[in-house]
């Protein structure tokens, strides 16, 4: 009979390698949730084709971030997995105009660029950012709420309205929070499966018998 004083076994390792493998394997299933929730909330909804602020347009960098974020850290004594927020996910850049639609807008704005600005304004933008900084100034993007001087300089300078920003007065549309409730929602589950998996490979190391149950 197997003295299981004399076995080094450290049943909290095992659970914490069960479990790191699990959330690794279920990151995969946490994108596809957000960018399925991308495309029905966002994709499609915009149906001006001279808006510049198309969400279809972002959607790729998007996807690149995302795959991009640590889900999973994997610490001495134990593991932990996230998901992405308003706070955490790295909206710099061009990316700006979807923390903007997360946040919600409350006001009708228009899309303008720096050409437009400086034309209706007499000025160079000043402490407002452009959504893409790196591109031509007839290419610059600017949301900048639509007021009366905004509203004469169409007809009287401009000779052109300026398109609307498609997000103008719509409430906070969180495209991450899908992936939080997954998770939220399966995390007992995951646990529940990772400790019984950890039961049985500790019974298999100790020579014990091995329990249906604990091999699920």
């Amino acid at each position: 009979m197997n003295d299981i004083k004399k076995i080094p076994v450290n049943f909290k390792t095992i659970v914490k390698d069960q479990l790191t493998s699990k959330f690794n394997e279920v990151v995969p299933e946490i994108k596809q949730i957000i960018m399925q929730t991308y495309d029905k909330l966002l994709v499609d909804v915009v149906t001006d084709r001279k808006s510049k602020t198309n969400p279809l347009f972002y959607k790729d960098e998007f996807e690149e971030r995302l795959n991009n974020f640590i889900y999973v850290k994997d610490m001495y004594n134990n593991v932990t997995i996230s998901v992405p927020d308003i706070d955490t996910f790295d909206f710099s850049g061009r990316l700006r105009v979807l923390k903007n639609i997360m946040e919600g807008t409350t006001g009708i704005y228009v899309e303008m660029s720096a050409l437009d600005f400086e034309q209706i304004f007499n000025k160079q933008p000043v402490n407002i950012d452009p959504i893409d900084e790196y591109v031509p100034k007839k290419d610059t993007i600017y949301i900048v709420r639509y007021n009366s001087k905004v509203r004469q300089a169409e007809s009287n300078i401009l000779d052109r309205k300026l398109v609307r920003y498609p997000f103008s007065n719509s409430p906070p549309i969180n495209i991450l929070q899908a992936g939080q409730d997954y998770v939220d929602n399966n995390i007992n589950r995951w646990l529940n499966t990772s400790i019984q998996k950890s039961e049985g490979i500790l019974i298999q190391r100790l020579g014990g018998l091995k329990r249906p149950w604990a091999m699920k």
